[in-house]
């Protein structure tokens, strides 16, 4: 999906729906692409029913309403509000934007972590899954502790000592399989 100029926001890192779409349709060689953008922190995921294009759109009107649309105007207005503003959405989503690291893509955007359709996965469990879920293979098996520690030797990661069913690693399986599966 293409995300309007000036936007800056990454799907495929924040958005459940073009996030489930890539790992249902990706070539395993993109997969090292979406594991490499994940940072190792924290990770916000919007569940909402909003596409991404309609975010941005929404996101833009409103700053235009707002009358701070413009790269100036936007900066000064993010600055004065200690690095960063809240919105809030027509479906009650909270939205934390920022400003952007290019000239052209200034709105930076990504859901707020206490949001109302906001799920949070550590960026190595996030890689961790995406790596599991990159071998087509592997379907929609159960997890083994093998199996996890091998897809995180795989991307340079450290050994699990165990799988706790509904935190972490195990959450975010579960998440992603039952989307899928929905």
């Amino acid at each position: 999906m293409k995300i309007p100029k000036p936007i800056s926001f990454n799907p495929l890192k924040h958005h459940k729906e073009e996030i489930l779409y890539f790992l249902e349709n990706a070539a395993e060689i993109e997969f090292k692409d979406l594991i490499d953008s994940v940072c190792h922190n924290h990770v916000d995921i919007y569940t909402g029913s909003i596409s991404s294009n309609d975010i941005s759109d929404s996101v833009i009107i409103s700053l235009k309403e707002k009358g701070v649309y413009n790269k100036e105007d936007y900066e000064y207005w993010v600055r004065t509000g200690k690095g960063y503003r809240v919105l809030i959405l027509d479906d009650n989503s909270i939205w934390i934007l920022r400003i952007g690291d290019t000239a052209e893509r200034y709105i930076h955007f990504h859901p707020a972590r206490s949001g109302k359709f906001t799920v949070r996965f550590r960026g190595s469990t996030l890689k961790t899954v995406y790596q599991l879920r990159s071998d087509s293979s592997k379907g929609h098996e159960p997890l083994s502790l093998e199996s996890v520690n091998l897809a995180r030797m795989q991307i340079g990661l450290s050994p699990v000592k165990r799988l706790v069913p509904g935190k972490g690693i195990m959450r975010c399986w579960d998440f992603f399989n039952l989307l899928s599966n929905a």
